[in-house]
């Protein structure tokens, strides 16, 4: 939150009086994700802060404090605590749906446990005899279910824990720069995301829904690894949406809808 507060507080003294689409614009974020990151909704990476600072013409005394405060608010949640604008690629908690499922499956696990334990005392009270504990079947937990979504209330969730991975397709794709960029498209929960492989860490991927509506665009900047993917955006159908992938020093490329796309497309990793 401190560090969101400031973010705003540099936009609001800087030159000019730049609104959100203008400080996105000359940073090269799309207005959304600026506005996440005012309102503690997304973390902020080192990168962006950079860009920030240079474009709102802050000392290098503002720009060290403001990476102090990324730094000590890495174990904080975003603000929304659905989880839903968690950036992609991070595996901690997306908390606020995962902590729920995990104390009702530990409730049901104990209500498993409890009537074990009456009916063993039943029965042994109306002298019939139960199998001993070491040859019952173990009481296992129940695997936590993905989440699920369609249309508008995929917009900002992570594709990888929700059931729209499941019949995910590529159906548009690009290869430039040594990069491969793929359009994913999940007919059942009619919403896209863009992914990326052969990247490297400052390579950006983004994905267009509906144009005209900041809701409905994505970008992710990579942080580590060889590869990454945005959030969802809505797409009634594959041709509703494009994504493209902003090569670091390099140049741009996006991607052109496939002649077919069926279960043969590889799969979101």
């Amino acid at each position: 939150m401190e560090l969101a507060r400031l973010l705003r507080q540099w936009r609001k003294e800087a030159a000019g009086n730049p609104t959100q689409a203008t400080a996105a614009r000359h940073t090269n974020f799309n207005q959304g994700t600026l506005s996440r990151y005012e309102n503690a909704k997304q973390d902020v990476p080192e990168p962006a802060i950079r860009s920030l600072a240079e474009y709102y013409e802050r000392t290098e005394q503002d720009l060290a404090g403001a990476l102090d405060l990324r730094i000590r608010s890495e174990d904080e949640p975003p603000g929304d605590s659905d989880g839903r604008d968690a950036a992609p690629g991070v595996p901690a908690a997306r908390g606020g749906k995962r902590m729920p499922l995990l104390l009702g499956t530990a409730a049901a696990v104990v209500l498993v446990v409890v009537v074990a334990v009456v009916a063993t005392v039943y029965l042994s009270n109306s002298g019939t005899t139960t199998p001993s504990a070491s040859s019952a079947a173990p009481v296992r937990p129940l695997a936590a279910p993905t989440a699920s979504c369609s249309g508008s209330t995929c917009v900002h969730a992570e594709p990888t824990t929700t059931i729209c991975q499941n019949d995910a397709v590529t159906t548009a794709e690009g290869r430039d720069f040594g990069v491969h960029i793929e359009l994913r498209y999940s007919p059942g929960c009619h919403a896209a995301w863009g992914k990326l492989t052969g990247s490297s860490p400052g390579d950006r991927v983004q994905v267009f829904g509906k144009e005209g509506n900041p809701s409905h665009q994505e970008e992710y900047r990579q942080q580590t690894g060889r590869t990454a993917h945005t959030q969802m955006v809505e797409a009634s159908g594959p041709n509703d949406s494009r994504a493209c992938a902003i090569i670091d020093s390099r140049g741009t490329v996006c991607t052109s809808p496939l002649p077919t796309a069926g279960p043969s497309a590889s799969t979101l990793r």
